[in-house]
Parts: C-alpha cells; sequence; structure tokens
C-alpha cells in the first residue's frame, strides 16, 4: 500500500500473503537508502528486506546486496544480516550478521548501501557496518551487472529466528513495516538493453 503523499509505503503480512515492491529502473552503481520502521511485538519468523538484485534476469549468476531483518522475540536484542552475492556465488561476501544498538520497530532508522565498481557499503543510520573492497581475486563474482532495488516482507518461519526455533505467530498479524526517504541515487539501465549474460 503506498500513502497518499507518494512518499511511504507500507508492507503487511499476513496468514495469506506477503507483499512487497520492485523499482521501476535497474541500476549499475549507486546509493541506494530507506527509512525503514519494522512490526512490533512479537515478530519471530517475520522477514523484512530491503536488497537489490538481477535475479530474475541471471537466474544462475545473479548478483544480490541484502539487508535482511530475521524477527525477533519480545525483550531481545534485534540483529541485521546483510548478504552479498557476486555472479550467483557468495564467495565475495556471505551473510553476516550484526546487533542492532537500538529497537527497530519503535521508530524509523536508515538503511543504505554504497555499491561502486570497486567497493559495496552498508549502513545504518549512516555508520558504515560492513564494507568490501574489490579484489583481482574475486574475478567476476564481485556485483558488476544492473539490479532492481526490493523491498519485501515474508513468512520465513523455517530459518530466521534462532534457525527456525521460533515461527511466526499469526494471532499478531497483520505484521506491517513501513518505508520511507526512499533514495535511488543510481546510473539508470534501459532494462531493453540490458545485456543478458548466460554463464
Amino acid at each position: 500500500m503506498v500513502l497518499r503523499d507518494g512518499k511511504a509505503v507500507h508492507l503487511s503480512l499476513d496468514e495469506r500473503t506477503g507483499s512487497g515492491f520492485v523499482s521501476q529502473d535497474l541500476y549499475l552503481h549507486g546509493f541506494f537508502s530507506a527509512s525503514i520502521k519494522l512490526p512490533a511485538d512479537y515478530t519471530a519468523g517475520v522477514v523484512v528486506a530491503y536488497y537489490m538484485s538481477n535475479g530474475d534476469m541471471y537466474e544462475k549468476n545473479h548478483d544480490e546486496l541484502d539487508f535482511e531483518f530475521l524477527g525477533n522475540i519480545r525483550g531481545k536484542d534485534w540483529r541485521i544480516q546483510t548478504n552479498v552475492y557476486g555472479n550467483g556465488s557468495t564467495n565475495v561476501g556471505r551473510e553476516e550478521r550484526y546487533g542492532l544498538w537500538f529497537d527497530p520497530s519503535e521508530d524509523f532508522h536508515q538503511y543504505s548501501i554504497l555499491w561502486t565498481d570497486n567497493q559495496i557499503i552498508f549502513y545504518v543510520d549512516n555508520v558504515p557496518i560492513r564494507e568490501i573492497k574489490r579484489t583481482e581475486a574475486m574475478g567476476g563474482d564481485f556485483p558488476s551487472k544492473p539490479m532492481s532495488l526490493y523491498a519485501t516482507i515474508w513468512d520465513g518461519s523455517n530459518w530466521a529466528t534462532n534457525g527456525g526455533k521460533y515461527k511466526v505467530n499469526y494471532k499478531y498479524a497483520p505484521y506491517i513495516t513501513e518505508f520511507s526517504d526512499l533514495i535511488l541515487h543510481g546510473c539508470a539501465v534501459d532494462p531493453n538493453r540490458a545485456v543478458i549474460i548466460k554463464m
């Protein structure tokens, strides 16, 4: 659901369906940011993701840059997970998890990705939490193909919270996450002219 001012989006999850949105453009490098407020209360198993991907164009050799929130149990500290896929491989940056120094369900916080041809930096409230620099050894495993920006909320009960120990409890549904202040400062690429490389 897009709010009236066109500047904020609410995504919800209930027993029937999750939800998401995707950018109209593909981007090759840039700075991508959103202010996000997560669902409150018991959110075990609820996955909120804010990420870039080209998996719909490159099934076997896609690139991806992820922020993932893996649900939470009341009273526990929140953790965020980042992933980097390059050319279908996670050799460059398999998931890493970080503790957050705030409760992301109480207020909006900014999550940003800077992606250039030689580095990737993930930021939380303008604090860099992860940096990956391109090296020669990475070869084609550094993300280098145009990607779209996505945001989703879905049921990850089988793995998300404590390895799947805690599941989504739909008595707390609908789970609503809010996105605002979206920034897509990137080099837009015409999807009709994007070259698909089969490897």
